[in-house]
């Protein structure tokens, strides 16, 4: 089907089949606060000393580093907390019949590569933050809770430890080892192929012994080195993050990336030979979020160039399609990566596209991917 036609359905695609949508990538972060503006002036040595009304300023100028993802800056600036996320996700029950149950808190420290030590200290920071949040009362329940870390560095193990034992709503680790040959796709890590080093392989070993799961964000061309890991350890699940990111897929991006019918066919066939050779790994899991992605190649205006929701469907329902043949129903789980997808993609445009995508393809599918898998996976208790 196209996202065109509409499905006749005696009700809405969600009613009775989950109490709620577990919404695996979520984000929520204020700008003005240490663990996110600090690294403005990372230089100073009494950096810890800059008075509030300095960071709330230097929080609403915002940085060069905050124009990498191909957003209005604005949007990284603004609080964006439970009570912003429950506003966004208030039109769900008239699209697919349920609201949002809770959410996957996912790492937010976006801004830069950064070097180990204050990447783990950042977040550790942010969880403490997160914890603190109204969740439950002024938005959906936290269910889980992704933390950033890099297993290169030689405390990883003590880091985690002690974010496990400051929170037990700790079930993964994200690692942002993106990096890409056009200059102006955002490299998030300082190192190629970083999950092949030898510094990362020996650290990762922590992760194993404390049966956490493995968040990836990397580009198609590098799902390559993933297959390798997961090879390497198939008692880890690995979760790939907004379908493996296929820059450039749909349009022009970057400096040089997708510019000729030629060149995004090239893409889509290399992002659809990996996709199936990961699928072959059965600790593999991908997430299906991410759909909104500037550097997809939607265009240039930071607004929004997607427009409507059939439009979605009929761009990323030939990717969406290709994931759920090759993993199944129970290896893919939803995101609606908020508050970032949202100029391009709102929530409810994101899933409504996919109940026009995978609405005939029956209950047990979306079952799976908008609850069940993510309960699993990330161990998530609901009343």
């Amino acid at each position: 089907m196209t996202g065109h036609e509409e499905v006749e359905r005696e009700g809405p695609a969600l009613q009775g089949l989950i109490p709620g949508i577990v919404d695996a990538h979520v984000h929520y972060f204020n700008p003005s606060r240490p663990s996110w503006v600090m690294e403005r002036f990372e230089q100073l040595p009494m950096k810890r000393f800059v008075p509030p009304p300095v960071r709330w300023l230097a929080a609403r100028l915002g940085a060069g580093s905050d124009n990498h993802l191909g957003l209005d800056p604005s949007l990284l600036r603004a609080l964006y907390e439970p009570n912003n996320y429950a506003r966004d996700a208030a039109a769900l029950p008239a699209v697919g019949g349920v609201g949002v149950a809770a959410v996957v808190a996912v790492e937010a420290n976006w801004r830069t590569v950064r070097p180990p030590e204050a990447l783990m200290d950042s977040s550790y920071e942010e969880l403490q933050y997160l914890l603190d949040l109204p969740h439950g009362r002024r938005g959906p329940e936290l269910g889980a809770v992704v933390i950033a870390a890099d297993p290169r560095h030689p405390q990883f193990a003590a880091q985690l430890d002690r974010q496990l034992d400051f929170s037990d709503k700790v079930r993964a680790v994200r690692f942002k080892w993106a990096q890409h040959p056009d200059p102006d796709i955002h490299d998030w890590c300082d190192e190629p192929d970083a999950v092949a080093s030898t510094r990362f392989l020996q650290g990762f070993e922590a992760m194993v012994e404390r049966d956490l799961v493995f968040v990836s964000l990397a580009y198609s061309h590098q799902l390559g080195q993933l297959d390798m890991l997961a090879r390497r350890f198939p008692e880890v699940t690995m979760v790939v993050e907004h379908l493996g990111v296929p820059a450039g897929v749909f349009g022009p991006t970057g400096t040089r990336t997708g510019m000729t019918a030629a060149a995004r066919a090239e893409i889509l066939g290399l992002w659809r030979e990996r996709m199936a050779m990961i699928a072959q790994r059965p600790n593999v899991v991908v997430k299906v979020s991410g759909l909104g992605l500037p550097y997809l190649g939607y265009g240039p205006e930071t607004s929004g160039n997607i427009g409507t929701r059939a439009v979605l469907a009929d761009m990323m329902g030939p990717l969406v399609t290709h994931v759920v043949e090759h993993f199944g129903p129970d290896r893919v789980i939803f995101g609606s990566d908020s508050p970032i997808d949202r100029p391009n993609s709102p929530i409810e445009m994101t899933v409504g596209a996919l109940l026009d995508v995978l609405g005939e393809r029956g209950p047990y599918l979306l079952q799976q991917l908008f609850a069940d898998n993510a309960r699993r996976i990330f161990d998530i208790a609901l009343d």
